[in-house]
């Protein structure tokens, strides 16, 4: 049963799809803020060959950075929690974080394909993660998104005063103690994994496609 939070508490991969467009539902995004152990529901995801395949992309790219003479830091070492002054907790862990002669690199490890999202996720943390953190004094930062394909760079001016205010609002949305709005579809649905019990408008299967035949064309 799901349990009230203290305080909200974000997630940063919660906000990039709805930053993104890639996903529409305000509502599941604001639940996961303010509750904790509820009822999930299982996934289609393999997670254990995700997080094989995770994990071998996110050691070659470090093995990478090292052959290149940058200091490295991986996941755990990169964890980080920013509490705003209204009580809002947002946290988030870049997959690398590597520093030499005063440039910083964050970069995130992808085996899907390419995403709008993904770039997203990425500002947010060239947004956040300098914030009070010593090892990024003085340092001049920048992002990128790493796939098995290649890498996309996400150069530190693509955070603009735009993209700050966007997520500084949605920030504030899903941190308020009013439930924003659902967006029951199955394109939705099919990806989160809160059950019934909590969204009683949760869509369980895909839309029927009708064939019916006409004369208009």
């Amino acid at each position: 049963m799901a349990t009230k939070r203290d305080n909200p508490y974000i997630w940063a991969t919660w906000l990039t799809k709805l930053l993104s467009g890639e996903s529409q539902c305000e509502w599941s995004a604001w639940f996961r803020a303010h509750h904790k152990e509820y009822d999930r529901l299982p996934t289609d995801l393999d997670v254990a060959a995700w997080t094989l395949e995770h994990g071998e992309l996110v050691r070659a790219r470090r093995e990478h950075l090292l052959a290149e003479g940058w200091d490295v830091f991986v996941e755990d070492d990169n964890a980080f929690k920013r509490v705003c002054k209204t009580g809002i907790i947002v946290s988030g862990k870049p997959d690398l974080v590597a520093f030499r002669d005063g440039r910083g690199v964050i970069e995130d490890c992808k085996t899907g394909r390419p995403r709008t999202s993904d770039t997203a996720q990425v500002l947010v943390y060239l947004l956040l993660f300098p914030i009070g953190n010593p090892r990024c004094a003085g340092v001049q930062l920048s992002g990128r998104v790493v796939y098995r394909t290649g890498t996309l760079d996400v150069p530190a001016e693509t955070l603009d005063e735009a993209f700050r205010e966007r997520f500084v609002a949605l920030v504030q949305k899903v941190g308020a103690d009013k439930p924003l709005p659902k967006n029951p579809a199955w394109t939705e649905c099919r990806f989160c994994d809160i059950g019934p019990a909590d969204c009683l408008y949760r869509v369980e299967q895909p839309p029927e496609s009708a064939e019916a035949g006409t004369d208009l064309f």
